[in-house]
């Protein structure tokens, strides 16, 4: 017997929140099909702008609207709102500022709320600052730190393509700049090629600015390299009239690095070493040579001797 009232009461509690339920349920569906008061913040979106202008600045980025909808409209709004788009390409202008009036009649929202009753814009002008968009080609200067393992280097050193840029934006903030920068790059006990895309940047941020590209590429083309020396015959230039000119020694070593497959491309011929009379000093007998011709797939030159003897006889 115990057990049927328990069953019983449980049962009689069931339809009563059921009840309660729909009740609850139909009074929340009446109220939400009323209409009634609403005020929301939209932010605002800007279209059309011409790509011979730039925003520079809006007097806000949002609008407060109030006006009247169903609750229903309301409630679904504040799950789906939208942004307000504002178009660009025409507006009027107040001196030197462009700007866009907000009005009942032509401004209606999206969404669920588009056939609310709009009353009131807060502000109800919108004022944008614009300015031309001027382009200007500028050098892309690398931040890269190489060190190669011993024995290895690369002729041609970091190259970037391109080596300069295109930059955008307001004229009186493009003219002050001068030159672009990788980001800094730290290549340590090279051994071998490396290529990639490394990203650009100002030295300061500038707002408004934009670089194009923002990336470049890099390439680093690594050998190893060896050391080499040739001996080569001294030519003097510049030797005053009615003397002959001699000097001691007559052929000097040159020291070289090249990379391994040219090393046999080396020929003495190759380099013209030079020395000039023109710097003579009646105090002293000695000259120093001057390297001024070497073969383009060479590097770090340097020559035996730093001084030989000279001696004129008349």
């Amino acid at each position: 017997m115990s057990d049927k009232k328990k069953r019983s009461k449980n049962s009689n509690l069931r339809v009563f929140v059921t009840i309660f339920l729909v009740v609850a349920a139909i009074s929340i569906m009446i109220k939400l099909n009323r209409n009634f008061s609403f005020t929301v913040k939209i932010p605002l979106t800007f279209q059309n702008l011409s790509e011979d202008y730039i925003l520079k600045k809006s007097s806000t980025t949002s609008v407060k609207v109030t006006g009247k909808a169903s609750g229903y409209d309301y409630f679904k709004y504040r799950f789906f709102s939208q942004a307000f788009p504002i178009d660009l390409s025409n507006l009027p202008k107040d001196g030197s500022r462009s700007y866009y009036v907000f009005t009942a009649e032509s401004d209606a929202l999206k969404g669920s709320l588009s056939g609310s009753e709009i009353t009131e814009f807060e502000p109800d002008t919108v004022y944008f600052t614009l300015d031309r968009n001027y382009d200007k080609r500028v050098p892309v200067i690398s931040n890269f730190e190489i060190s190669y393992a011993p024995g290895y280097g690369s002729f041609q050193g970091m190259e970037i393509k391109p080596d300069s840029i295109t930059v955008r934006g307001p004229e009186s903030e493009v003219d002050t700049i001068t030159k672009v920068y990788t980001s800094a790059e730290v290549f340590e006990d090279i051994r071998a090629s490396k290529e990639g895309n490394v990203s650009l940047h100002l030295f300061k941020k500038i707002p408004n600015v934009e670089l194009l590209p923002n990336t470049i590429a890099y390439n680093l083309h690594v050998d190893k390299f060896t050391e080499g020396s040739v001996s080569v015959p001294l030519q003097l230039i510049n030797v005053p009239p009615n003397v002959s000119a001699k000097v001691f020694p007559k052929r000097i070593n040159v020291i070289f690095n090249v990379n391994v497959t040219n090393y046999d491309r080396v020929k003495s011929s190759d380099f013209k070493v030079v020395v000039d009379f023109d710097e003579a000093d009646s105090l002293s007998t000695s000259l120093t040579p001057q390297v001024i011709e070497i073969p383009e797939f060479v590097r770090d030159v340097r020559i035996s001797e730093s001084t030989v003897q000279y001696l004129l006889v008349k």
